[in-house]
C-alpha cells in the first residue's frame, strides 16, 4: 500500500511539474523574454540615440551620450534602422510572439509576425519626435 501510494504521489507531482512547463514555457521561454525585454531596451535607447543626433544634441545632454548603438542579445546582429527625412524606425526580430495589441510600457512595438518595430515621426510644428502608431 505504501507503494503505490509513493507512485501515485510521484506521478502526481511530475504531472504538475510537465503542466506548468506547458503553461510557462519553462527556463528557455523565460530566457528568450528577458533577451526580448533587452531588445525593447535596445530599441528605445537607439531611437534616443537617432532624435540626439537628428535634433543636434548627441554630445550635450547625458541621455544622448548614453544613448547608444546596441546588438541582438542572441545573434550579435545590428538592428535594423529605416530612416527616411521626417519618420524613423528602430526594428528587431524577437523571440516570443507578440501578444494582440501588445504595448511595451509607453511604446507600442508595431509587429509584423515576430519582427517588431519602433517607430517615430517628426511633428513639423513643435519639432518634436513622437511614436508613430498603426
Amino acid at each position: 500500500m505504501n507503494r503505490l501510494f509513493f507512485w501515485g504521489v510521484l506521478a502526481l507531482g511530475l504531472a504538475a511539474l510537465a503542466a506548468g512547463f506547458a503553461v510557462v514555457g519553462g527556463p528557455e521561454h523565460a530566457r528568450a523574454e528577458r533577451r526580448d525585454d533587452t531588445r525593447r531596451a535596445d530599441l528605445r535607447r537607439i531611437a534616443q540615440r537617432v532624435i540626439c543626433e537628428r535634433d543636434g544634441q548627441a554630445d550635450f545632454t547625458r541621455a544622448c551620450r548614453e544613448a547608444g548603438a546596441a546588438r541582438d542579445p542572441l545573434t550579435g546582429a545590428e538592428y535594423d534602422l529605416e530612416q527616411s527625412e521626417n519618420t524613423f524606425a528602430v526594428c528587431a526580430t524577437f523571440e516570443v510572439p507578440p501578444q494582440e495589441g501588445a504595448v511595451f510600457r509607453r511604446e507600442p512595438l508595431d509587429f509584423d509576425g515576430t519582427r517588431g518595430c519602433l517607430r517615430y515621426r517628426l511633428v513639423p510644428r513643435s519639432g518634436q519626435w513622437v511614436v508613430q502608431e498603426r
